[in-house]
This record gives structure tokens, sequence and C-alpha cells, in this order.
């Protein structure tokens, strides 16, 4: 539900404020060659639901379909949790294995700004200086949009469950800081799990609503999404009508599953909407390529604290929440228990 009311908040902020407006680009000067090759994927619904299905088990790990993998590492999971210690052996060398994909992975990353770069120059030459102010009042929007949201919404689920919304950004500020710089959720799943353990939450209920919040419940994006859409279609003059931007939400809705833990994971989900929804080209996705780094920082920001809001929720709704030991960690100064308390949170969560 959450994703829902992000996307139509973004829905709502883009129309008032119409960021794309100033643009007017005419859609025969784009260059569909800059748009990722891998937007293209699941565009359409049957090849959404295709792409659940791998058509064998190395070739869900060794290709680019996201849901796949997922689906694939779910049954893996479980049927390796399922053979105990005879599984171990494995189980090691699977972690020592993501230690090295990990670490190829951050040398990739590193050449990555001046693609940016080159990116954000060709607008700027195409279209003239006036890109950069459309472009920035779009950051700025998405920016402010995404600070009313934590205050307002997750605020006041918060509040709802008697708990101090900053307290929990102050406890959990290590995490938030690591998503921001790696512009990954995934990256903390490990520490924000053990933390909302230490908050109080049980391990079953963190152990399922965290993983499973990174792959289906992405607030930060769901707001970016509907806002970039529409950002693009009024630099391009297209008028959506309701029903249209409700058919854009709806296709959303499914095409947004499975991109946690991916850098530019939503833009590829914004492309795969264009395609599938057909009233936008492509090619107009060039025009944002440059900056979605920086609208990646709220979206991060957001898809933790969100997660992190809403398995404080689940626990209370499943009464696996010491609410007393909650506010006792979020109202403490450091936000971080003394060392005994840690243990014997971390024993009552494994009850």
């Amino acid at each position: 539900m959450l994703s829902l009311a992000s996307m139509l908040t973004g829905l709502v902020v883009a129309n008032i404020f119409q960021p794309g407006s100033g643009l007017h680009v005419d859609p025969s000067s784009l260059n569909a060659d800059e748009v990722p090759r891998t937007a293209t994927e699941h565009a359409t619904f049957t090849g959404f639901v295709s792409s659940l299905i791998s058509a064998s088990l190395l070739g869900a790990i060794t290709g680019d379909a996201i849901l796949s993998a997922l689906m694939v590492s779910i049954v893996f999971g479980v049927a390796l949790n399922m053979a105990g210690e005879e599984g171990a052996p494995l189980t090691r060398g699977i972690k020592a294995l993501s230690d090295v994909v990990f670490r190829i992975v951050g040398w990739v990353m590193r050449p990555a700004p001046l693609g940016t770069f080159g990116a954000l120059a060709t607008v700027v030459a195409t279209y003239g200086a006036e890109s950069l102010k459309q472009l920035g009042y779009l950051i700025i929007l998405f920016t402010a949009t995404c600070v009313v949201y934590v205050l307002v919404v997750l605020g006041a689920i918060m509040w709802a469950c008697r708990l101090s919304l900053f307290g929990l950004m102050r406890f959990l500020k290590a995490e938030l800081l690591v998503a921001l710089s790696t512009c990954s959720s995934e990256a903390v799943l490990p520490q924000l799990v053990r933390k909302l353990e230490i908050l109080g939450i049980g391990r079953p209920v963190v152990g399922i609503v965290i993983p499973s919040g990174f792959s289906f419940n992405l607030d930060g994006s769901a707001v970016y999404l509907t806002m970039a859409s529409l950002f693009l279609a009024q630099a391009m003059g297209i008028d959506l009508s309701w029903q249209q931007q409700l058919i854009m939400v709806g296709v959303m809705m499914l095409t947004s599953k499975g991109t946690a833990g991916i850098a530019g994971g939503a833009f590829i989900v914004l492309a795969s909407t264009v395609t599938a929804v057909g009233h936008i080209p492509l090619a107009a996705l060039s025009l944002i390529v440059g900056i979605d780094r920086i609208p990646n920082e709220g979206r991060v920001f957001i898809n933790v604290l969100g997660n992190a809001v809403a398995t404080i929720v689940i626990g209370e709704w499943e009464k696996d929440l010491d609410t007393e030991q909650a506010r006792k960690v979020l109202h403490s100064r450091t936000a971080t228990p003394p060392r005994g308390e840690v243990e014997t949170a971390e024993v009552g969560a494994g009850k």
C-alpha cells in the first residue's frame, strides 16, 4: 500500500508543479542509443511474468534478469537452509564468492561518473543551458517531496506506533550513510537486520520483512518513477490523461519489483514502464541519464528507512515488538544500548 501511496504522491506533485514543462524537446532530436540496453527488459506483462522462471539454474545466476535470479535465490536459500550441516561448506563458499563479486563490482563502478558526465554534457550541448535549470528543478522538487514524505507519512506511522522517527534515524544513521554512499539498499541488509533485532523486533519478523521489503517495498523509487515519467512527458509536450497516468502507475506496480540492490535500478524500471505503456518514446530517457545518480540518493534513503518503519509496524501487528526496549533504544542519546542490553535483545529476538 505504501508503494502505491508513494507513486500517487509523485504523480500529484508532478502534475501540480510541472517540472518538465520548460524544456520543449523535439522527439525527433532524441537519440535512443544513449539509453542502456537493459532498459528494454520486462517490456510487457507477459514478459514480466515469464521473467520469473529461468530456463536453468546457471542461467538465472549468470544472466541479467533480476526477477528470475531473485526467485532462484529464494528457492536455493530455502533448500540450503533445510540441508543443515551438510550445506554449511557450500554456504561458506557462497559467502567467499560474494566478497569477490562485490570487489569486482566496486572496480567497475569507479569509472561510472565519466559516463554520467558524458550523458549530461550531451543533453546540455543539445538543448542548451536551460535544460540544466529544468533538471535542477526536478532534483529539488524530488528532494522536497522525499523530505515531506519522510516527515508526514513515515512520521505519522511512527507516531501511531508511539515511537520517535528521528530517534530511529539516529539509531540507523550508520546504515543510512552507507546506503547513501553505495546507492544500494542491499549493502546494509545484514547490519539493518541486526539493528532491528536490537531494537526489540523478533528475528522471524525481521528475517521476513526486510529481505522481502527490499524487493517489493521501495517507497523512494516509487516516488521517483511517477515524477520522472511525467517530467519526460511534459518535456516533450505530451499531455497524459488521468486514465493514462493511472495505467502507468499500475504497470509500475509490477515492473518495480525485484530491483533492490542495483544502483540505478529505478531507471531500468522507468524505461521498462515507458516501453510497456507506449505513451513516451524510450529515447526520452536520455534526458535524465546524467542526473539519475543524484535522485538515487533520496530513493535509497527512503527505501531503507521505509522498510525499517514497515518492520516496526509488522512487529507490533504480530505482537513481536518489545515496545519498552524500542523506546529505551530510540530515546537514548547515543541511540545505541549498552553491550549487556544488546546481548539481551539479541537473545530475546532469537526466541
